[in-house]
């Protein structure tokens, strides 16, 4: 993998964003030649990204790209195409060259680095980016071009970022007192070790105001069930992924229906790339609503159709 690349362009517009100041203030810099730039046959402005860091590094000003020198440039295309122009090749492919090269670390810096971003949806890197990067891991761990132990670095860099992202560490989401906020219960089913879309789903909940009870991996469905209770949650979501079977789906529905208590209702959503083995349509149960979702963004949309976390706001079912 080639380290910088010193012949990367860059607008004014987006050495403002980089720098966080206003175009204008970057115009002024160059026409004074403090930053240094060059001008197009049409008049406009490209100025070099290694310029930029150097001018940045001169005046002591941090830029999200100094945790990843020197792939600053691969960096800032990869976040560029996906907040741009919605794809994740790049990103994908940066973080599995990190992978084989022993720096997982860079891996857990560039997706808590898109996450944090507000212009970029999270449910999106959570299906484009995150999904597309774990297949193609356990891809080539099946295949053995990877080593068991690279997988769990790979799992492992990946949760690290969605354990920064929650709301609860960032404070991304609103401060609504707990007792004022409906509760969810949310984990991976029993024998799934792969939480890492449970995790997704907490963030995406805890964003929308919800009081999130998090059980993490390998969550029995009497858990669920007992902790539903306990905690008089309106939600609950399991999560399944790969190797997980009808039967395995088909037994946790059979357990939640057992437990189920009328007087506590609750809806029920399964999640995950397993998740489809099983139509909704065809499950018979005594829930508010049992719902499946294949994709985070699935779930999003759910949540912005007008389901809302705090208590005072009805719920309201999308279409």
């Amino acid at each position: 993998m080639q380290a910088f690349n010193s012949e990367l362009f860059m607008t004014t517009s987006e050495v403002a964003d980089l720098l966080g100041v206003h175009s204008s203030t970057v115009k002024r810099w160059t026409d004074a030649a403090e930053l240094e730039s060059h001008k197009t046959d049409g008049g406009h402005r490209r100025i070099y990204l290694q310029s930029v860091l150097e001018f940045a590094r001169a005046r002591n000003v941090g830029t999200f790209l100094d945790a990843f020198e020197p792939f600053e440039s691969h960096v800032w295309l990869a976040a560029r195409d996906a907040i741009r122009h919605d794809d994740f090749k790049r990103t994908v492919t940066l973080a599995m060259g990190w992978l084989v090269r022993g720096h997982p670390k860079r891996i857990t810096a560039l997706f808590h680095e898109l996450g944090s971003r507000p212009d970029l949806p999270f449910s999106v890197l959570c299906d484009r980016a995150i999904q597309p990067f774990m297949a193609e891991v356990g891809t080539l761990w099946r295949e053995g071009r990877i080593r068991i132990g690279e997988e769990h670095q790979a799992s492992q860099a990946v949760l690290e970022a969605l354990i920064h992202l929650s709301a609860r560490r960032d404070g991304a989401a609103p401060i609504v007192r707990s007792e004022d906020r409906r509760c969810a219960i949310v984990g991976a089913m029993s024998g799934d070790h792969h939480h890492l879309g449970a995790m997704c789903v907490r963030i995406l909940l805890e964003r929308n105001g919800w009081d999130v009870q998090y059980l993490g991996a390998d969550t029995p469905a009497e858990e669920f069930a007992a902790m539903q209770r306990s905690r008089e949650a309106e939600l609950v979501c399991v999560s399944f992924s790969p190797p997980a079977s009808v039967a395995h789906m088909r037994r946790c529905l059979d357990v939640m229906s057992e437990f189920y208590r009328a007087e506590l209702p609750y809806h029920l959503a399964f999640g995950g790339l397993g998740s489809p083995l099983i139509e909704a349509e065809a499950v018979n149960g005594p829930w508010e609503s049992f719902r499946i979702y294949p994709s985070a963004e699935a779930f999003e949309r759910w949540l912005n159709a007008g389901v809302s976390g705090v208590k005072s706001e009805p719920w309201r079912e999308s279409a």
